[in-house]
């Protein structure tokens, strides 16, 4: 959707053109599956909900160095069973 926003490490990207170029310059990511962490809230209204994942990935392939993550998004339903993201909130964790 146009008013889809992503906060990345800090920066904002609003609209999908900008979000896929976003997500598509951080290059190849291999995500831990199962070593994931979720919580799913019902948002504001019936129609939206808030997902809360952690975990770890490795950027560049899998021989590179796991790091952590955490991040938040908000998806919106346009009709039943379809949804959209609205806010996308992902930081990487340094420890």
């Amino acid at each position: 959707q146009p008013t889809s926003t992503l906060s990345f490490e800090g920066q904002t990207h609003t609209g999908p053109q900008a979000i896929v170029e976003k997500y598509a310059s951080v290059g190849t990511v291999v995500h831990d599956v199962a070593g994931l962490t979720k919580e799913v809230q019902m948002s504001v209204n019936a129609s939206s909900m808030l997902i809360f994942v952690t975990g770890k990935l490795i950027i560049g392939g899998p021989t590179g160095n796991p790091l952590l993550f955490s991040q938040c998004f908000q998806l919106v339903a346009v009709g039943p069973g379809q949804y959209y993201v609205h806010n996308d909130f992902f930081r990487l964790i340094y420890a």
